[in-house]
């Protein structure tokens, strides 16, 4: 099963020039836990509800900050066609929760670590598969 089966193609995209408080308003609009930054179609960054904790918790002022000063550069992504339980592994590998599918440049869609658990719930139950098994284990076993 390919990424592009589970992800979300509704996208929540902020520009890198919208304040620290747009994005989160974004985020809790559209009940997600990360915006991705785009410059017209174009990932540059991502900004997630654990960038919001750590600026909180540094007594930054949102209205402020912009997103492109505090989001995160070095962005993980897949493509359509990546395989579900390398989805899995890296985000696992790289303790991240959502992961962009890009094509080229191009942001297609983001999928969560519940999209992804939820999927390999699935593969296992109705295969059995002892890769999926493994996978889910190490993914609920990680310490965010």
């Amino acid at each position: 099963m390919s990424i592009v089966e589970v992800m979300r193609s509704r996208l929540v995209a902020v520009a890198p020039d919208a304040t620290g408080r747009a994005a989160v308003r974004r985020m809790a609009e559209a009940d997600v836990g990360s915006v991705v930054v785009c410059d017209a179609s174009r990932l540059v960054g991502i900004f997630t509800e654990r960038d919001v904790l750590r600026l909180a918790g540094e007594g930054v002022d949102l209205d402020a900050t912009r997103v492109a000063d505090v989001m995160t550069r070095d962005v993980a992504t897949v493509t359509p066609d990546t395989e579900l339980l390398a989805a899995a592994r890296l985000m696992g590998e790289r303790r991240i929760r959502h992961l962009p599918v890009v094509e080229g440049e191009n942001v297609l869609g983001v999928v969560g670590i519940r999209d992804i658990l939820g999927a390999l719930a699935e593969r296992l139950w109705r295969t059995h598969d002892e890769d999926a098994r493994e996978t889910v284990h190490e993914l609920l076993s990680r310490r965010s």
